[in-house]
């Protein structure tokens, strides 16, 4: 799936007009927006009936004159659905025919007012309230904010002489913690400007591919009441062979015992947590339409501590796994997830140069180069 956003700085230039069309046949974008078009409501419908047929667009000229922002998208290979127009942004929810994920996105083009603008963030911040899987792409008319990002460097120039060049960071693609859980693979590349003098913003989410993670200890295990039982059990099995193997295999032994213990035990602590709790206050309800009850007292008992202790539990496997030392029980555990699955992404390498300069993307065109490097380094079997 492709994305795509380009300031073009006026599109009634036909030269403009045809280096959009090839850009988004050349790229093959899904959705592309593009900004500040200046052309005005009449011309772009002749336009859009001349260039556009086998497109969607939707245009923002109800909230400004200058249709500032031109939303187009191909019908056979995403489903979008306009939530709100603005003069600064397009808010809409995508659906991804060949995957079927949905999303939501906004194409913005900022204010160059700090007035104006300041309502667009309002804005952003009210969304923010409201979706899961959000992407923004486009220009923020401001400097200094990402998915993973490569290609030009500025995004922006005013094309003077050497002595009074100016270029800038104008143009982003950001997404929240639930984009990038949901779609890892995402990359966004800054291309050259062309004719424009802002560089198109262009936004590769690749295939997701399952990469198995790696075994960790949680301290909560020792926790268990079968923890040292279950230990002592696989690393008494008998192996043969050397030393070194009779270690490897004995750890190989207690490390599946462990992930069975998790995977019976702690895999579905939340809905434990939500179990105890109904049952917690069911039983506080009726301690309340039955005084005095010994029994109802004694189960109230037996309820609040394994509740609290299921949710130390929880808070402890928290911790350890988002490697934060101290939570604040006033603050939600979702931002601890959130950075959990940040850290996750930053481990992903979506795109490199190979040993010759080429650009690799996507997770099995960087893993052939990371093996055509070595290969060329290491040297292949010869006889001699």
């Amino acid at each position: 799936m492709k994305i795509s956003s380009w300031n073009i700085r006026g599109g009634n230039d036909p030269l403009k007009q045809q280096e959009v069309l090839d850009f988004i046949r050349n790229t093959q974008v899904d959705i592309i927006g593009i900004l500040e078009t200046r052309i005005k409501e009449k011309a772009a419908k002749t336009l859009i009936k001349q260039h556009y047929r086998n497109y969607n667009v939707v245009c923002n000229y109800a909230a400004h004159y200058n249709g500032r922002i031109w939303l187009i998208w191909r019908p056979t290979h995403v489903t979008v659905i306009i939530l709100k127009i603005h003069s600064q942004f397009i808010h809409c929810e995508a659906t991804h025919h060949a995957t079927g994920h949905v999303f939501h996105l906004n194409m913005v083009y900022a204010s160059n007012k700090a007035r104006t603008c300041d309502d667009l963030w309002v804005n952003l911040q009210q969304i923010s309230t409201q979706v899961q899987h959000w992407l923004i792409l486009g220009d923020f008319n401001v400097v200094g904010m990402l998915v993973k990002g490569t290609g030009c460097e500025m995004t922006w120039t005013n094309k003077q002489d050497i002595s009074s060049i100016v270029w800038s960071k104008l143009d982003r693609a950001l997404a929240n913690s639930s984009w990038l859980n949901t779609f890892p693979g995402t990359c966004a590349s800054f291309l050259p400007a062309s004719i424009s003098d802002h560089s198109p913003v262009l936004v590769t989410v690749f295939e997701d591919k399952h990469v198995g993670s790696r075994f960790s200890f949680l301290n909560s295990w020792v926790e268990h009441p079968d923890y040292h039982n279950l230990v002592s059990k696989a690393w008494q099995e008998p192996v043969a062979g050397s030393t070194m193997f009779k270690l490897f295999k004995k750890l190989k032994n207690v490390k599946g015992k462990l992930k069975k213990l998790h995977k019976e035990n702690f895999t579905h602590m939340a809905q434990q947590i939500k179990d105890i709790k109904e049952a917690l206050h069911h039983c506080q309800e009726q301690i309340q339409a039955n005084l005095p009850n010994s029994e109802l007292y004694d189960q109230e008992r037996t309820l609040l501590a394994t509740y609290t202790s299921l949710k130390q539990l929880e808070s402890s496997i928290i911790k350890q796994k988002a490697k934060i030392d101290h939570i604040s029980y006033s603050d939600s555990s979702s931002k601890y997830f959130a950075r959990i699955q940040d850290r996750k992404h930053q481990q992903i390498i979506g795109r490199i140069f190979d040993k010759d300069g080429n650009e690799r993307i996507g997770v099995d065109n960087v893993a052939a180069g990371f093996i055509d490097y070595y290969k060329h380094l290491l040297g292949s079997p010869q006889s001699t």
